[in-house]
């Protein structure tokens, strides 16, 4: 498509002679005589290049080319004055309104076809850049939201505005790690269609994802209903320990509306573990180069795996570590030993219940009342070994519950923090059969005494029982 100019002149003979100049070239050529016109041309023409003479009747070339420049929807088309005024101080003027050249009159038609051609091909290279940059924008933020994902808004901009940021390679660096985990979780997407299950699990996700964005925490792997979140990497910061506790407090207390939301679908509640660590590991963009990931790597990932595991649902779990880098106020709720498998140590762990100023976010505290059953419900249980429940069955029975906790009795008890399975047969209590998951949060130390469990997951009849008991 030709170019569209418009001469803007009151002489007619020099109209007519740039008109011979510029046609010939396949230029389309408009005419204003004054000032004025040449305004109320701008909409209808649409001219790519204008021509102004600078003397002319009612308004002055000065005075069309600052108005021109003062609109947002034409101060983009290039102005070349034409006029016989070529004073330095005219001139200097004419740039100052806004024109990107000054021609004399008498004027030399190859002088100014140059000038036209020139000014011509830098604004269609103007617009060409424009369009790219505008594209490349539009990259840009798609990026950023779909990296924003996985990461807080501040910390994908920080990693997008660094050349380097996406190269593979990694770092040791100190950082703290949050894991969580659902309870109960697998045995509820056993009872629910697949497209049931993954609208639960995203209307989960979506409020851990809101929280941990707000403390800059790195997504390093959804691995189903678990998380696992790196703080202070990419994007170092001092109180990475502090952000990570204060993230999974605002998890736990996510978790209210969450439930909410499943019981108006007609779901179960849910409830969350989380397990925080603080240490040396490598980060760094693992993969390829055609597919690769921000990650954490090394053993202080699998030991805050290790305290996730030891979590009931609604706790949070911090290691001695991460303790000693926290500055605010921490509410303490219990402290335990554990020896971690792999690890050949121990490790001193913390229930954190709150963290004070300037964050201020505390979980409410509950004591769990156990009620005696009328009779001991006759129960058998297996532990849990990794993810399989293991093959001896003992015998058990449950001489106190609640909702949540019930004191197990055995010979033979297993030890703290197991995982077990319990099924339940039609009792002397009036109880229907089920099967129950549970973690052992206190266990007597002499043969035949008791342990406190704390449920992870019952079935709905079960529950139900439990739950009916415990009120009344």
């Amino acid at each position: 498509m030709s170019s569209r100019i418009l001469v803007v002149d009151d002489t007619p003979a020099n109209i007519q002679t740039l008109a011979g100049a510029l046609k010939p070239r396949g230029y389309q050529i408009s005419v204003a005589t004054h000032g004025r016109q040449a305004l109320e041309a701008l909409a209808r023409v649409r001219p790519d290049l204008i021509l102004l003479d600078v003397m002319m009747p009612e308004m002055d070339g000065y005075e069309t080319c600052r108005r021109i420049k003062a609109s947002e929807d034409w101060r983009h088309i290039p102005v070349i004055f034409l006029t016989a005024r070529v004073e330095t101080a005219d001139i200097v003027r004419g740039f100052e309104v806004g024109a990107v050249d000054y021609v004399a009159k008498p004027f030399n038609v190859h002088e100014l076809l140059a000038r036209v051609e020139t000014h011509l091909t830098l604004d269609e290279l103007r617009r060409s850049l424009a369009q790219s940059n505008a594209e490349l924008a539009r990259a840009h933020e798609l990026v950023r939201r779909a990296f924003g994902r996985y990461v807080s808004e501040e910390v994908a901009s920080q990693i997008l505005q660094s050349p380097e940021g996406l190269d593979l390679g990694g770092e040791e660096r100190e950082v703290t790690l949050l894991m969580s985990d659902l309870r109960g979780f697998t045995a509820l997407a056993a009872r629910l269609a697949p497209r049931q299950v993954i609208e639960i699990l995203n209307l989960y996700l979506e409020s851990m994802m809101e929280a941990i964005g707000r403390y800059d925490g790195t997504v390093d792997e959804i691995i189903g209903d678990a998380l696992l979140v790196i703080f202070g990497a990419p994007v170092a910061c001092p109180d990475h320990a502090e952000k990570a506790v204060a993230c999974a407090l605002a998890m736990q207390l996510a978790m209210a509306g969450v439930n909410e939301r499943l019981a108006a679908r007609g779901a179960s509640e849910l409830e969350m573990g989380i397990g925080i660590h603080t240490g040396r590991v490598i980060v760094g963009n693992i993969g390829s180069l055609r597919r690769a990931k921000y990650a954490a790597v090394g053993s202080n990932v699998n030991l805050t795996g290790r305290i996730e595991s030891c979590t009931t649902g609604g706790q949070i779990l911090i290691s001695e570590d991460t303790r000693q880098q926290i500055g605010a106020a921490l509410r303490i709720d219990r402290q335990f030993e554990v020896q971690p498998k792999g690890t050949g140590r121990s490790l001193r762990l913390h229930q954190v219940g709150g963290l004070g100023a300037p964050h201020n976010l505390f979980m409410a505290s509950r004591v769990e009342v156990l009620h005696p059953l009328p009779q001991p419900l006759p129960v058998r249980y297996s532990v849990i070994e990794g993810k399989l429940a293991g093959g001896v069955l003992r015998e058990a029975a449950l001489v106190e519950a609640s909702a949540t906790h019930a004191r197990l009795a055995a010979e033979t008890l297993p030890p703290p923090l197991s995982d077990l399975r319990i099924l339940a047969d039609p009792g002397p209590c009036g109880n229907p059969s089920g099967e129950l998951y549970a973690k052992v949060v206190e266990a007597a130390a002499e043969p035949g005494g008791s342990a406190r469990i704390r449920f992870t997951s019952v079935t709905p009849e079960l529950k139900a029982w439990l739950g009916a008991f415990a009120g009344a």
